[in-house]
């Protein structure tokens, strides 16, 4: 007994330790992705070393989540495939930075409840601050430069960020804890985000921004019984389509697709205009399949060719082929060339279970939190739906897996029952 008293605290304390600094580091990730790509980087590295003490603790309740099967199925085939036939030597920082980052969703699923907590309400709150910032950012640059720019990365960096910002508005809204000033300063924050979001015209964006509001507004439908409010959201939803057409065709990048299209009519040229060229970098990665299927070549139809082999193949004409490094086009054929048929169905895996999440979520009991669970899936639906356009990965990703895994710790029933650090603060169960 007296060995135990001697020997228990140190550990204890160790634990409690661990458990702050991983809270402390992935909130300040998530604020510092806003601002810079190399210090949120920083921040979360150090959130995930910290939290691999737990993992090796406690694997099981580590690696339990829903997510865990597909995120370790893609990132395994596509590094396989790498390893196998890349040689685009540029691509492997950016397959190792994937690989690493990825791993933000099991840093959450080590944190006790009362971190937990604390991680998704300051996410919110500071998200909705760093938003203005970032928002009065992106308005000087249209104004004054007659363009949009961030803190960093493209403008689907902005659309992202700021649909965290806009659902946690909404979410902080409906929150009875905060106080009134809050409620309202997040109810005049949001028509400013989405606004800003609308600014750069990301096409996927926007579709994501409407998905996630469809999602909060089946939130809103399970807590307002009344037939006629039920009615006015239904009537809300459904205008918000054609408005998000009519604010595009507003921007000059809207224009231009509009001009087009009434020019020169739907034809493949003014499709591949439109999708950015997707259309010919999609007719590039069908070639690579084509001769795979005709020579025989079963391996990488299985597995892919590697993460990012256009620059191996050099396929692409003119300037797509000088520029871009993937099969940048739709999802399915951009994972099926990074990772072939299994990459593929890893990739659907993932997307049903972030269905799934979303239903335990919308199914839950209505409390104060639940809101602010509700607001994170519905942003983390605006970067899913953004990758059906692209490739999978971009470093915010790393984000969205730290808020998609508290929200999904947060729904799990009886998780604190075999805690890693479920006796920090001296109690028993």
């Amino acid at each position: 007994m007296q060995f135990s008293k001697i020997f228990n605290p140190p550990r204890v304390k160790k634990e409690k330790f661990l458990q702050r600094s991983v809270f402390i580091f992935s909130l300040l990730a998530v604020v510092s992705s806003f601002f810079s790509i190399s210090v949120f980087e920083a921040f979360l590295l150090l959130a995930i070393v910290f939290s691999s003490y737990f993992w090796i603790k406690n694997f099981k309740q580590t690696f339990k989540g829903l997510f865990t099967v597909p995120l370790l199925g893609h990132l395994s085939v596509i590094t396989l495939s790498s390893i196998l036939f890349l040689k685009v030597k540029e691509q492997w920082r950016r397959l190792l930075e994937q690989d690493f980052f990825s791993f933000s969703y099991f840093v959450s699923r080590t944190l006790e409840r009362e971190y937990l907590e604390k991680l998704l309400k300051g996410a919110v709150v500071l998200s909705v601050l760093a938003g203005w910032v970032l928002s009065l950012k992106v308005l000087y640059t249209w104004h004054f430069h007659h363009f949009t720019k961030g803190f960093w990365g493209g403008n689907f960096i902005i659309g992202n960020l700021l649909a965290i910002s806009f659902f946690s508005a909404l979410g902080s809204f409906f929150y009875k804890d905060f106080p009134l000033w809050w409620k309202l300063f997040s109810l005049i924050s949001a028509p400013l985000f989405v606004g800003v979001i609308f600014l750069p015209a990301e096409r996927s964006v926007v579709i994501g921004l409407i998905v996630g509001l469809f999602i909060f507004f089946l939130a809103l439908l399970k807590v307002f019984k009344s037939w006629k409010f039920r009615l006015s959201l239904v009537g809300i939803f459904i205008v918000s389509i054609p408005l998000s057409v009519f604010l595009i065709y507003q921007t000059p990048k809207g224009k231009r697709w509009f001009y087009l299209i009434k020019n020169h009519g739907i034809n493949e040229q003014t499709l591949n205009s439109l999708s950015s060229g997707r259309v010919v970098i999609a007719k590039g990665a069908l070639e690579l399949i084509d001769k795979a299927i005709k020579e025989g070549d079963y391996l990488k139809l299985l597995i892919g060719w590697g993460y990012g082999p256009q620059k191996q193949y050099h396929n692409l004409p003119g300037y797509w082929g000088r520029v871009i490094n993937e099969y940048e086009s739709f999802l399915p054929l951009t994972a099926f060339i990074n990772g072939g048929l299994l990459n593929v169905l890893f990739l659907l895996w993932f997307y049903i279970a972030l269905g799934i999440l979303t239903f335990r979520v919308l199914k839950e009991e209505i409390n104060n939190l639940w809101w602010l669970k509700v607001a994170v899936i519905s942003a983390v639906w605006v970067n899913m739906v953004y990758h059906l356009f692209t490739l999978f990965w971009v470093p915010i990703n790393a984000i969205f897996y730290l808020l998609m895994g508290t929200v999904e710790r947060l729904t799990e029933k009886g998780k604190d029952k075999n805690h890693s650090t479920s006796n920090i603060r001296g109690t028993t169960k």
